[in-house]
């Protein structure tokens, strides 16, 4: 199977998208299978340059994503490549894999032995993939639900507003709950059915000077007492 580099890729989505045939892009480049224009061109509209760009070399998904992923799938009757333009995967048959293995193996066989076997290093640099990962899905997911914005300030407004809705929620919970820190209001929130880390959390209370104070206590020495 011939593998397309960045450059490649983005050359034949313009072209189709100018107007040139799949036919003909098939046959000038090479490529075996159609639905492999289809792929780059979803992406490319979803992700923009970016979801063309190859992945880091030996990328692993965690376990619990990969059974989030075929969850997902199962739940809403979707194909392949729409589950992969979901989660930013780039070859759908990454997830049709992943689907075969759960059904003659188990979900165990999803995790496999080498993700045991891993160092600390290559652990901690896929959870920070996996992080960003996320972090464009969000923004992506975030995009497509303003219809006809087209630039950067309305979409950070947006965004603006959805901390408003949380900060509102926050500062309920600190009125029924005065002492908690970001932590505990972080763990309520997730209760209560809101999506949200504590990174965010922690920022809007501090932003909106919601976080604990620690109270300091001055010790002074009269007469030799301390008092």
């Amino acid at each position: 199977m011939t593998k397309f580099n960045f450059e490649t890729k983005l050359e034949i989505v313009k072209r189709y998208l100018d107007g040139t045939s799949v036919s003909d892009l098939k046959k000038e480049y090479g490529i075996a299978n159609h639905f492999s224009i289809f792929n780059w061109t979803d992406r490319y509209k979803k992700f923009g340059v970016e979801g063309l760009k190859v992945r880091t070399p030996g990328y692993e998904y965690d376990g619990n994503f990969k059974l989030a992923v075929l969850k997902w799938k199962k739940i809403n009757q979707a194909t392949y490549s729409r589950t992969a333009l979901h989660f930013d995967i780039s070859n759908p048959g990454t997830i049709a894999n992943w689907q075969k293995i759960l059904d003659k193996s188990g979900q165990l066989a999803l995790f496999g032995r080498h993700n045991i076997q891993n160092s600390s290093e290559k652990t901690l640099i896929n959870k920070l993939e996996q992080e960003n990962q996320n972090l464009r899905i969000e923004i992506a997911q975030l995009k497509n639900s303003l219809p006809n914005v087209t630039n950067t300030n309305a979409f950070f407004e947006e965004k603006k507003q959805c901390d408003n809705q949380i900060l509102a929620i926050i500062k309920d919970i600190k009125k029924q709950y005065n002492s908690y820190g970001y932590r505990s209001v972080t763990k309520e929130l997730q209760q209560r059915g809101y999506s949200v880390n504590h990174k965010r959390v922690l920022r809007i209370m501090n932003e909106n000077d919601l976080t604990c104070k620690t109270k300091k206590h001055n010790l002074t020495i009269s007469d030799g007492l301390l008092q």
